[in-house]
C-alpha cells in the first residue's frame, strides 16, 4: 500500500475508518465538546485516520480484500457506513455517560443550594446549567485530563478494531442491557456527588423550619438563601477530596465500560 497509489478497495476501507473515527470524536468527551471548533475536529479525525489506517492494516485488524465484498454494491457500502456510524455513537455515548452523571450530580448540588434561578447557558451541555454545576464539571474535566483520559479514549478507539471489525456492529440483547444498566448508573453517580450537600441542606431546612415556627416575624426566605449558599460552598470545600475520589473512580472505570460494550457487541448475543 503506497501513500499515493491507493486502489479502490483501500480508498473505500480508509473512508469507512474515517467515518468511525469522525463519529467517535464528535461524541467523545473533550474531543466532541462544542467549545472545540468544527474545523479542528474534522482535521483531527482526518489526521488520526491517516496515521492509524496503515497500522490497522499492518496489524491485520482491517483486511483490504474484504472491501471487495461489502463495498461491491451501493447497498453494502451504505449499510457498512451506517453500522460504523452507529457503532461510533454507541461507543462515544458509553464514554460520555460518565460526564453526564457528573453534570447531573452537579446540577442537583446547585438546585439544593438555591442557584436554580441563577442558571446560565452551558455550551458543553447545550442547555441551562447552574453556576456551581459549571464549576464542578470544569474541575472534573481537569481531573480527566490529569489522568490522561484523552489518551484512554484514543486507545479505546484504536482497540475497537481488535474486537469489532468493519461492519461488525449488531443489535444484540446484551448491548441493549449493558447500555441500559450504565444509564441507570448515571443517577447513582449523580446522587453520590450531591449527597454531602443534600444532607447538609436538609439539616439547614429543618433548622429554619423550627425557627419559622418559633419566630414568625423572622424573614426565613431571605435569610435561608444566604445561609444555604454559605453552608453549601463550605460543604463543597470540605468534600472536595470525596468529589475527586468519586470522579477519579468513574474515569478509571470508563475504559472498562467501553471494553465491556465492545465485547457485548462482538459476542453476537
Amino acid at each position: 500500500m503506497s501513500l499515493f497509489n491507493f486502489n479502490i478497495d483501500e480508498v473505500v476501507s480508509f473512508f469507512v475508518v474515517l467515518v468511525r473515527f469522525s463519529v467517535l470524536l464528535s461524541v467523545l468527551p473533550f474531543f466532541g465538546d462544542k467549545m472545540v471548533p468544527m474545523p479542528i475536529r474534522v482535521l483531527l479525525s482526518l489526521s488520526i485516520s491517516i496515521v492509524l489506517f496503515p497500522v490497522l492494516v499492518a496489524g491485520k485488524y482491517i483486511h483490504i480484500r474484504d472491501a471487495s465484498v461489502w463495498g461491491s454494491s451501493a447497498g453494502g457500502l451504505i449499510g457498512t457506513i451506517a453500522l460504523e456510524t452507529f457503532f461510533g455513537l454507541v461507543l462515544g455515548f458509553t464514554a460520555r455517560l460518565a460526564f453526564d452523571g457528573i453534570s447531573f450530580g452537579a446540577n442537583l448540588v446547585g438546585n439544593f443550594m438555591g442557584f436554580s434561578s441563577a442558571s446560565m447557558y452551558d455550551p458543553h451541555q447545550e442547555s441551562q446549567s447552574e453556576v456551581v454545576a459549571q464549576l464542578q464539571t470544569t474541575l472534573a474535566m481537569l481531573i480527566f485530563l490529569m489522568l490522561d483520559g484523552h489518551h484512554l479514549l484514543l486507545k479505546a478507539a484504536m482497540d475497537s478494531y481488535k474486537i469489532v471489525g468493519i461492519g461488525g456492529m449488531g443489535f444484540y440483547t446484551s448491548v441493549i442491557h449493558r447500555i441500559t444498566q450504565m444509564t441507570a448508573e448515571v443517577i447513582t453517580l449523580g446522587m453520590q456527588i450531591a449527597a454531602p450537600v443534600a444532607v447538609s441542606m436538609f439539616a439547614v431546612n429543618v433548622v429554619f423550619g423550627i425557627l419559622s415556627k418559633a419566630l414568625p416575624q423572622l424573614n426565613v426566605f431571605m435569610l435561608s438563601f444566604a445561609v444555604c449558599a454559605l453552608i453549601g460552598f463550605l460543604v463543597l470545600y470540605l468534600s472536595l477530596d470525596n468529589f475527586q475520589a468519586v470522579v477519579r473512580g468513574v474515569f478509571e472505570k470508563m475504559g472498562d465500560s467501553m471494553w465491556i460494550v465492545m465485547q457485548s457487541i462482538a459476542s453476537r448475543r
